[in-house]
């Protein structure tokens, strides 16, 4: 495996990468001493599964966000002149409301753009009908619309950042499992026969993050909530012209697949598991035996959807995704010291944004690692002080974190 590295990140899913390859571009580390194990391939667990909208939408309390976004889409271009297939379709998205409630949300998207530069305008509902033939234009009386929102391929954008990382040097031990030694204060780390003690140690393991942290008592603060959405058959209702929608009212998000339409419902009341029962692969794994492929989510929405998606109702469904989305009672990031350890580091919680703040949030963490102080204190996990991560009213605290967004 050659020299020991000073840096060992445990998880190769959209994050580990892209913090393997910000260490070394920044020049933190040097690349060569920067190791990346997973026991899987890499991005092959839950980071395949997202439906990676990069939104750049976000309501007051998320404003912070955006420039984790805007960092993210602009690393995307970094790898693309680089030669590596980062693919960002900046199709743009359609922001519809009908509901006070909902146009307040437009109204806020509006604020926290403006303050960001996030390019946004008011448009008239109808002028979309044409691009949106599935959607009743008629039921919604405002929208806002992002010229600059895109979405990517997950995959292949984990995958860009790992080639980029592997460019400087930086190691990947893949298919291996991890074991996490404790020595006094720090933690050392055991990878096949053999034992390494570097300078810091970062879980990014997403979902497995506390399964990871067991052996030396600790957990966190994060919740594996169900994310579910399906993709139709191929229809002339996904036009070549169609943005992104997102529509509060309905709690849904949608966007073009490939001559099919890839949508998303967000649960009033979601399912969410414990630490323990996330298996190590996620092939076959279901939240909800009894509803493996997500119909009674689709049930409790279809009177809305016949009246505000008609098209999108008589368009036969193909495909079934659902994965593990990591949240946090409060719907924030996790980036930082693990209390009790002087090397131990948590980068997770992605609160469904995963994807869209990759690159900037592993930045943030950069950031952290260099010792600079001026972004990275509203994401420390040591926020929540006593929690247990598998107790029922943890997990319906992270369950509400989800249900109630509304935003990519």
């Amino acid at each position: 495996m050659g020299e020991p590295p000073e840096v060992v990140i445990l998880g190769a899913g959209i994050l580990g990468c892209a913090l393997a390859w910000r260490l070394a571009a920044r020049n933190i580390y040097r690349g060569d001493s920067i190791l990346v194990v997973d026991p899987n391939p890499a991005a092959s667990q839950a980071t395949s599964r997202a439906a990676a909208l990069l939104s750049l939408a976000r309501p007051a309390a998320k404003a912070h966000w955006i420039p984790l976004v805007q960092r993210t889409l602009e690393m995307a271009d970094v790898l693309a002149r680089a030669g590596h297939d980062a693919p960002v379709r900046r199709i743009g998205s359609i922001h519809l409301a009908s509901s006070a409630i909902a146009r307040q949300v437009l109204t806020e998207y509006e604020s926290a753009a403006k303050r960001h530069g996030v390019r946004c305008e008011r448009v008239a509902p109808g002028n979309f009908g044409k691009r949106l033939p599935w959607l009743e234009m008629s039921w919604f009386a405002e929208a806002l619309w992002f010229p600059d929102e895109a979405y990517t391929d997950p995959y292949l954008l984990a995958s860009a950042y790992a080639a980029a990382a592997r460019m400087l040097g930086v190691r990947f031990h893949l298919g291996r499992p991890a074991h996490l030694l404790a020595s006094g204060t720090r933690v050392a780390v055991k990878i096949d026969e053999t034992v390494f003690a570097p300078i810091s140690l970062w879980v990014a393991a997403g979902a497995w993050s506390s399964a990871v942290l067991r052996p030396l008592g600790a957990s966190v603060p994060q919740a594996a909530v169900r994310s579910q959405y399906w993709i139709t058959e191929q229809t002339a209702l996904a036009t070549g012209t169609m943005p992104m929608v997102l529509a509060a009212d309905l709690k849904l998000y949608a966007r073009p697949e490939l001559g099919a339409i890839l949508f998303g419902l967000r649960e009033a009341n979601g399912i969410a598991v414990r630490s323990t029962e996330i298996p190590d692969d996620l092939a076959g794994f279901t939240f909800d035996a009894k509803d493996a492929s997500g119909h009674a989510t689709l049930e409790t929405s279809a009177d809305l959807l016949e009246a505000y998606a008609p098209g999108l109702m008589r368009t036969g469904l193909r495909s079934y995704i659902s994965g593990p989305s990591c949240y946090t009672p409060d719907g924030d990031f996790l980036v930082g010291p693990v209390a009790g350890w002087d090397n131990l580091k948590l980068l997770s919680g992605c609160n469904g944004a995963g994807i869209a703040v990759s690159a900037g949030l592993a930045d943030v963490a950069v950031d952290r690692e260099s010792g600079a102080k001026d972004n990275w204190e509203p994401y420390l996990p040591a926020r929540f002080r006593s929690f247990d991560p598998d107790a029922p009213a943890f997990l319906a605290s992270c369950i509400s974190a989800r249900s109630g967004k509304t935003s990519g």
